[in-house]
C-alpha cells in the first residue's frame, strides 16, 4: 500500500510548480491528516457508515500535464456538451486540465475561469486569500484533500459582474489511483454567476474520490451552485465544500448524488454578514448496493439571515441514504429566518433511510422550523395508476418523478434540470 507521506506531498507540489506558501498550508495539513483518525461507526456522524470496504490511503495520481482537442475528449463529456447550455467550461481528465473553453468577452471584463495551477501563477493575490477559507483540515478527508490535491478549478468574477449563462466544470475519473481535487469560487461585491461541476465515470474498480469546493461571496454577491455526481459503479466519493456569505449576498445551492458505490456530501452555509440568504437543495436516488451520506449545516452568525433547505430523495433495491442536518444560531444572530425539510421515499422493503434533522439556536427571537418525512410508496396510488392501464415500474416511475418534483422544479438552470430527469428516468427503470 502506497504511503500518502512528506515526499510525495512535495513531489505533488513541485509537478504543479507553486509558490512556498502552498507547500507550507499542504504540509500543515499533512500533519492533520497523520494525526487524525479514520471515523468509524462509533463517531455519531458516522455511525450508520462502514468504510471497512472504501479504498483509504490509496496512492494518488499524479498530474500528466495532458492536453486534448475537443474533439478528442471523453465521450462522457462530449454527450454532456451536447445538451448543456454552459457559456465556459473547463473538463478535467484525472489529475489534468485537459481542455478549456472561456468566452473571450468575459476575460476582458476581468473574469477568471482557469486551473488553480494556472490561476496561482497568474493571480496569487485572489487564490492566496480564499484558498483553504472553507475547507482545510476540519476532518480526515479534509485534510487528506488539503494535503494531496492534484488539480481544483478557480473562478474569480470581479465587482459587479453578472454572468448569465452558467459556467461549468466536467470531472472524469480515470480509476486506479485515488483522486483530488478543488473548486475555489470567489464573487466580489455585486457580482452574479452561475457554476455548475460535474464528476462522471465510467464503472470502475474500488477507486478514492476527494472533492472540496469552497465559495466566498462578498458583500450583494450571488451566485448558483450545483454539485452533481454520476460516477460509475466501484468509486468511493467524499465531499465537502463550504460557503461564507457577507453581507447581502445570496447562494442557490444544489447537490446532486446518483452514482457511485458510496457517496458523502458534507455541504455547509456560513451567513456571515446581515442580510444573508441560502437556498440549500439537495436530490439523490440510490439503488443496489448504493450508499448516500448527507451532512448539512445552516450556521446563522449574524442577525437577519435567512436559510431554507430541501433534501428529498428515493431508495430502492438495498440501498441506502442518510440525513443529518443542523440549523445552528450564534447568539447574535436575531431575527433569523431559517428552514429545513428532508423527504424520502423507500421503493423496497430492503431499502433503508436514517434522517436526523436537529436545531441549535442560540438567539431567542429568530423563526427556525425542521420536519423530515420517510415512507414507502403508496400502495392505494400505484393501485389507481395501475388501474388506468399502466405498468407497475412506469406507475412507481412517474411516483418517484412526482416525489422529486419539488426540488427539481427549483432549479432555475433548465438544461440541467432536463439532464437529471432523464439520469433518473433511467435509475428507476434499472
Amino acid at each position: 500500500m502506497q504511503v500518502l507521506d512528506k515526499t510525495q506531498v512535495e513531489a505533488i507540489s513541485r509537478a504543479l510548480k507553486e509558490p512556498g506558501w502552498v507547500l507550507e498550508k499542504r504540509l500543515k495539513a499533512l500533519e492533520a491528516f497523520a494525526r487524525l483518525p479514520y471515523p468509524s461507526k462509533k463517531d455519531e456522524a458516522w455511525r450508520y457508515t462502514d468504510l471497512s470496504e472504501a479504498p483509504l490511503e490509496q496512492e494518488v495520481e499524479t498530474p500528466k500535464g495532458r492536453r486534448l482537442s475537443r474533439d478528442g475528449l471523453p465521450e462522457l463529456v462530449k454527450r454532456r456538451l451536447e445538451k448543456t447550455d454552459v457559456s465556459g467550461f473547463l473538463v478535467f481528465v484525472g489529475p489534468d486540465l485537459v481542455y478549456a473553453e472561456v468566452p473571450e468577452e468575459l476575460s476582458a471584463k476581468g473574469l477568471v475561469f482557469t486551473s488553480l495551477a494556472e490561476a496561482l501563477k497568474t493571480h496569487p493575490g485572489k487564490v492566496e486569500a480564499t484558498l483553504f477559507r472553507g475547507v482545510y483540515v476540519e476532518d480526515k478527508f479534509a485534510a487528506e484533500n488539503s494535503a494531496f490535491f492534484t488539480h481544483g478549478a478557480f473562478l474569480y468574477v470581479p465587482a459587479g459582474l453578472e454572468v448569465e449563462k452558467p459556467l461549468g466544470v466536467f470531472k472524469v475519473l480515470e480509476g486506479g489511483k485515488a483522486s483530488a481535487g478543488r473548486s475555489l469560487i470567489f464573487l466580489e461585491d455585486n457580482a452574479k454567476a452561475a457554476y455548475i461541476e460535474e464528476y462522471l465515470s465510467l464503472d470502475l474498480p474500488p477507486t478514492l474520490h476527494l472533492s472540496a469546493t469552497e465559495m466566498v461571496l462578498r458583500p450583494g454577491a450571488r451566485l448558483r451552485h450545483a454539485h452533481v455526481q454520476t460516477l460509475g459503479d466501484g468509486v468511493w466519493h467524499f465531499h465537502r465544500q463550504r460557503a461564507l456569505l457577507e453581507r447581502d449576498a445570496a447562494l442557490n445551492d444544489l447537490v446532486v448524488n446518483l452514482g457511485g458505490r458510496y457517496a458523502r456530501s458534507e455541504v455547509a452555509s456560513e451567513l456571515l454578514g446581515p442580510g444573508a440568504e441560502s437556498e440549500m437543495l439537495g436530490l439523490y436516488f440510490g439503488h443496489g448496493l448504493q450508499h448516500f451520506d448527507h451532512y448539512t449545516l445552516q450556521h446563522h452568525v449574524e442577525h437577519h439571515t435567512r436559510s431554507d433547505l430541501l433534501y428529498k430523495g428515493a431508495v430502492k433495491d438495498e440501498a441506502r441514504a442518510v440525513f443529518s442536518g443542523l440549523i445552528k444560531l450564534e447568539r447574535g444572530a436575531q431575527k433569523t429566518d431559517a428552514y429545513q425539510a428532508n423527504r424520502n421515499l423507500i421503493l423496497s422493503p430492503t431499502a433503508r433511510v436514517d434522517s436526523i434533522p436537529q436545531l441549535e439556536i442560540g438567539a431567542n427571537d429568530v423563526r427556525c422550523t425542521h420536519g423530515s418525512t420517510t415512507a414507502p410508496v403508496d400502495e392505494m396510488q400505484l393501485f389507481y395508476l395501475q388501474s388506468r392501464g399502466l405498468p407497475r415500474s412506469l406507475a412507481q416511475e412517474l411516483l418517484v418523478k412526482a416525489h422529486l418534483a419539488d426540488v427539481l422544479n427549483r432549479i432555475p438552470l433548465k438544461a440541467l434540470r432536463a439532464h437529471l430527469e432523464a439520469v433518473i428516468e433511467e435509475k428507476v427503470r434499472i
